[in-house]
């Protein structure tokens, strides 16, 4: 689903203003202007958020005050577990694809988080890796559900939304007073969220000297010479300081002459590279396309292993 026009059904500003009643305009009039020159979605009240979309206010206010009625829950698995998701209805999917979609467009991220950032990707974010002796690797634990309500708002002041129109923006966006793992403004939002701890962990990547990504949950510090035995409780007390959780299972400390894994890809040569048994995988789907013997509702997912498989092997 692609996003609305930034202005929805409206061709400028002033005509949109033009058609909220006068105590709606002068009341929220100067924050929609400081926020939409900017190119950031201009959500400042209930009532010009409902006359955007050309939603009924009740309907707004309904979708604002009771958010998790408009979601629906599926589960999906992930390795050995199966992963909750809940994905947003309608009209409240259109407004979360289409905030998301604009912030992401505005919003700059450091140059070590390389998730849900466009032109930006796993595998570039792996080759800085490349050539390391050692690779230090985390995840959050459950990173969207853990991130609430309170702290997406607190995010959204710094771009400079105003008070309301931050708790509108995070009440439609989060699910039961957390982020929502499905919805389509989670990514950026969660880049939003995250920005002081990158800051914080970039700096301790500066002090020791070390490389540090981000791609989304994902955290990779790695270097030369031997492993700093400070990092560590550097980086634990950065992450819970913040309000996260390290996931103790997917935390790993890998050194050569072993495999150094960064992203799901080897680092260990030049340039990032395929794991063998993904590629013998990649070698199995692209058999199951040749011959026909895959599922229409399969076809897509097989292809997208395969486009991405080229994007690392054609890699520079």
């Amino acid at each position: 689903m692609n996003p609305p026009p930034f202005l929805v059904s409206f061709a400028a500003t002033e005509q949109l203003l033009g058609a909220l009643p006068d105590e709606v305009r002068n009341l929220y009039g100067a924050p929609f202007e400081a926020l939409a020159p900017r190119g950031l979605p201009p959500v400042v009240s209930i009532r010009c958020l409902a006359t955007l979309f050309g939603y009924s206010s009740k309907f707004t206010g309904a979708m604002y005050r009771r958010s998790e009625r408009y979601y629906r829950a599926f589960s999906i698995p992930t390795g050995k577990k199966q992963r909750t998701i809940h994905a947003p209805k309608g009209a409240l999917k259109v407004i979360q694809k289409w905030f998301g979609f604009y912030l992401a467009e505005t919003f700059k991220c450091g140059d070590c988080v390389y998730g849900f950032v466009k032109g930006r990707s796993a595998v570039e974010a792996a080759s800085s890796h490349c050539g390391a002796d050692w690779v230090y690797s985390l995840d959050i634990a459950d990173f969207f559900p853990s991130t609430p309500l309170i702290k997406v708002k607190e995010a959204l002041k710094e771009p400079g939304y105003p008070d309301h129109g931050a708790e509108l923006v995070a009440m439609l966006c989060c699910y039961n007073g957390t982020l929502a793992q499905g919805s389509p403004a989670s990514p950026v939002l969660s880049n939003l969220v995250f920005c002081h701890a990158d800051a914080e962990l970039e700096a301790v990547a500066k002090h020791f000297k070390v490389d540090f990504t981000r791609y989304a949950d994902d955290i990779v510090f790695s270097g030369t010479g031997e492993f700093p035995a400070e990092l560590k409780s550097e980086i634990r007390t950065i992450i819970e300081s913040n309000g996260w959780t390290i996931a103790t299972q997917k935390e790993r400390l890998a050194k050569r002459p072993n495999r150094l894994k960064v992203h799901g890809l080897l680092v260990n040569g030049p340039v990032p590279r395929l794991t063998k048994g993904y590629r013998n995988r990649i070698g199995a789907f692209g058999h199951l396309l040749d011959t026909d013997r895959v599922g229409p509702g399969d076809v897509e997912r097989l292809r997208g292993h395969l486009s991405y498989a080229h994007s690392v092997e054609h890699y520079h």
